[in-house]
């Protein structure tokens, strides 16, 4: 394929998968991330099967792959398109070939590094259109994100985006860019954000001022003084373990793990506990501080515990530290790669969560190989 395409340099020639992996690895070119072009691996060590990426979506890569159908992913005899779940525990993860226009890639760890573009979803499958009359638009104002539009109309960022194919790169939009949304649902009501509605709390009357500020003032790219605001309330209400520094005026990860954490505690799930605060989450913080009104949950231990050596971890391995390092890494915003638990058995999820951590602290190549070493124990502990 590649020495068809001109392009022998940028991918391993070879009939192994993992000797393709450690192709990638060597460069320090491997992720647990899609990206656009890059070589995915399945199987245990990415050993079994490989494929091409061609798009990805928030839930699904979609990729080109031989000796393949739909009754043996590795031993067919076709070439075929074929949609995959990002987190399925297959997909052992991406080399990421050297493109001189750059990487287009889902790892956020890489927004803003040389040779790589950050984007959450990218050029989506054909046939997600939306037919025009079901369809409206509408025009972006100063301070909106993508992130923001798409709560405020109650759809996924990856829906928003699949009806905005025009969108390259979800972080840049423009005061006047036309987005297309769904059209509003019968009855004309705009729709919010599908947070349930808990028991009524009528906020004291020295909370005038209060109101929600608006879904634009928060997400990536948001920089206002609501965003401050915001992170204080969640600090009065247990979420400063999410902080290393702030709050502050600069929408963070740190501020929307602290959201969801607000939004998981009042047993809201799915798309109620996305980080994103709506008018629900934001008057159940600026609500009466006597309340009672269940905070960011899961504190920090207050003594953490000495990195227990890295015989611990691993294939094979069961025993208590997995267990320790699992809740760590839930703790830390990193529970969906765990189907189950996390336990004391060593899995494929603790290693793909171990190595997310690891690429979010800006990490490449052996230092983020999904093991724990020292460091990455002492961060997790915090």
């Amino acid at each position: 394929m590649a020495l068809k395409a001109g392009v022998p340099g940028l991918y391993p020639r070879t009939a192994s998968c993992v000797v393709g992996v450690d192709w990638f690895r060597s460069r320090g070119r491997f992720s647990a991330y899609p990206a656009i072009g890059a070589q995915v691996f399945y199987g245990s060590g990415g050993g079994t099967h490989t494929g091409i990426v061609y798009a990805y979506d928030a839930n699904f890569i979609y990729t080109y792959e031989g000796n393949t159908s739909l009754t043996n992913d590795a031993n067919g005899n076709k070439v075929m398109k074929r949609e995959r779940r990002r987190r399925d525990s297959y997909v052992y993860g991406y080399g990421l070939p050297a493109f001189s226009e750059g990487v287009t890639i889902a790892d956020p760890a890489l927004k803003g590094r040389a040779g790589y573009v950050y984007a959450a979803t990218a050029s989506g499958p054909a046939g997600n259109s939306t037919s025009s009359s079901s369809t409206r638009t509408v025009t972006v104002r100063a301070g909106q994100t993508i992130t923001a539009i798409a709560a405020a109309a109650g759809i996924s960022v990856a829906a928003l985006l699949s009806l905005n194919p025009s969108v390259k790169n979800p972080d840049q939009i423009h005061p006047g860019d036309t987005i297309t949304l769904p059209a509003v649902p019968d009855g004309g009501q705009e729709p919010q954000q599908p947070n349930p509605t808990p028991p009524p709390i009528s906020p004291p009357a020295s909370n005038s001022g209060t109101a929600f500020p608006g879904p634009s003032q928060f997400g990536p790219g948001a920089t206002n003084a609501n965003v401050t605001k915001l992170g204080e309330l969640l600090v009065q209400r247990g979420a400063g373990r999410f902080y290393s520094e702030g709050p502050g005026p600069r929408w963070t990860d740190s501020d929307r793990q602290a959201v969801k954490a607000f939004q998981s505690a009042q047993g809201w799930t799915g798309s109620s506990a996305d980080g994103l605060p709506g008018p629900q989450t934001w008057r159940l913080l600026v609500a009466h501080q006597g309340r009672d009104i269940p905070a960011a949950s899961s504190a920090k231990p207050s003594a953490a515990p000495a990195f227990p050596g890295a015989s611990r971890f691993g294939p094979g391995s069961v025993n208590q530290h997995v267990t320790v390092l699992g809740q760590a890494l839930v703790r830390h915003g990193y529970g969906q790669y765990y189907r189950q638990g996390p336990g004391p058995r060593w899995s494929e999820a603790d290693r793909r969560a171990v190595q997310a951590f690891q690429h979010a602290q800006g990490w490449s190549g052996s230092a983020a190989d999904g093991y724990p070493g020292p460091l990455t124990w002492s961060r997790l502990m915090k």
